[in-house]
């Protein structure tokens, strides 16, 4: 529901006017959730932080919904409503590389535990007419991506100015067993976001500092990675991810007793 802290921060007006038109309901104004950024963020906000609980992560299964046009929909692989496993990790800047590391290697390593095996990086750089911020901390942090990226050994593809509007990002892109390339999670680094909504830590000098934000999704879309899965696999899913692991077969009338 739209609220006061909607109001102070800004941003209810950049949802109402670049995600969804309002819908309201017994006189209260609504609109579908697109993402689970925002309320991350006034979560942190909802009491002093100091540099001793950073970095700070939050994790969620959220439910969020886009306005997907009908002729892009596409089964589980592509919906207006899905499940994202999606964090955020609240860091200073000397903590973001030790982090991004850190969290490139966990999402590599999910992917391998899968049996996904061909990945591609793409770091997706600054859109020179859609970003916000300065252009120092996006040089800064699209830097800090490369090199983390380039620490993993892997393929890594540039989409220049394919980043959101609020800061840089890695794509995680796999291949399935038909050579078909699927775009799963992401790592998104915002410096505007937390200085937009006024987010501040006590550092160990007693001053106020803005931390860095991370955005994590692992898998992406649950239901897609569900979809990219039995494409991968051909519906003959690995005994651990199968639903019906085994099967008793009786081949005789006495038998079924």
């Amino acid at each position: 529901a739209k609220s006061d802290l909607w109001k102070v921060s800004g941003h209810w007006d950049f949802y109402r006017e670049s995600m969804f038109s309002p819908m309201a309901i017994d006189g209260q104004e609504y609109l579908a959730k697109p993402m689970n950024c925002p309320f991350h963020v006034l979560m942190f906000k909802s009491r002093a932080r100091s540099y001793r609980e950073l970095p700070f992560r939050w994790a969620e299964l959220g439910t969020v919904y886009r306005y997907e046009k009908s002729g892009v929909l596409h089964g589980i692989t592509r919906a207006r409503g899905f499940t994202q496993d999606d964090a955020h990790i609240y860091c200073t800047k000397e903590q973001m590389v030790g982090e991004l590391d850190s969290l490139l290697t966990f999402v590599l390593n999910l992917l391998r535990d899968y049996g996904l095996n061909e990945f591609y990086l793409e770091l997706s750089t600054k859109n020179e007419e859609k970003f916000v911020g300065e252009d120092a901390d996006w040089a800064e942090a699209t830097e800090a991506l490369r090199k983390a990226a380039t620490a993993q050994n892997l393929e890594l593809v540039l989409d220049e100015g394919g980043a959101a509007f609020y800061g840089p990002k890695i794509d995680f892109h796999i291949r399935d067993s038909l050579r078909r390339s699927w775009q799963c999670g992401t790592i998104q680094l915002d410096f505007s976001m937390p200085e937009r909504f006024g987010l501040e830590y006590n550092d160990s000098d007693g001053t106020k500092k803005t931390p860095v934000m991370i955005h994590r999704a692992l898998l992406g879309s649950m239901e897609r990675f569900i979809g990219i899965l039995i494409e991968h696999y051909a519906g003959f899913l690995p005994l651990w991810l199968s639903p019906i692991q085994v099967k008793v077969l009786s081949i005789t009338d006495k038998f079924l007793p």
